[in-house]
């Protein structure tokens, strides 16, 4: 689901503080995942740039992973792809997609995939929520996930420090 991809942008955009949100709700036949960091952020001009799958700021890889394959994936899925950024204060992804979309691959092994992100980057905080149908499951470094902060994984979230155009 390319959800490594993603936060390993996060981390190398020097985020310390990584939230991840995925929800399941069968109800509605939908599928989140979005994604909230502190790292350095986006200009809109990167923000588009960054959306290219031709585009990319390493130069070991000829091509960019993570937002434009995810964007390919949620749109693929008949949802929709956001991107929220601003420039020193962070990027709030969200990805939204039919749950049981034929072309919808697996979740694959998410315990796998934070275990390598936790144990690759240890000065990262990172927050996780699962919710299936609305019983949540939630896992923190911090060893606990803060209550009542204010944050939102939601890029149309009005938060001035994740807010687009500002």
């Amino acid at each position: 689901m390319h959800i490594l991809d993603l936060v390993e942008n996060s981390t190398r955009a020097g985020a310390r503080n990584v939230s991840i949100e995925i929800v399941e709700d069968g109800a509605t036949g939908q599928m989140t995942i979005s994604i909230k960091d502190d790292g350095k952020g986006m200009s809109p001009e990167e923000v588009s740039a960054a959306l290219d799958p031709f585009y990319t700021t390493k130069g070991v890889r000829k091509v960019g992973l993570g937002l434009s394959m995810m964007k390919a994936l949620a749109e693929r899925c008949d949802g929709s792809f956001e991107v929220a950024s601003k420039p020193g204060e962070g990027t709030a992804i969200r990805a939204m997609m039919l749950l049981n979309h034929i072309d919808r691959p697996p979740m694959g092994d998410l315990n796998e995939t934070l275990t390598a992100l936790i144990s690759g980057n240890p000065e990262v905080d990172f927050d996780v929520r699962y919710v299936v149908d609305g019983e949540a499951e939630e896992f923190s470094t911090r060893g606990g996930l803060p209550e009542g902060d204010g944050a939102s994984t939601d890029p149309a979230d009005p938060n001035p420090s994740l807010a687009s155009g500002q």
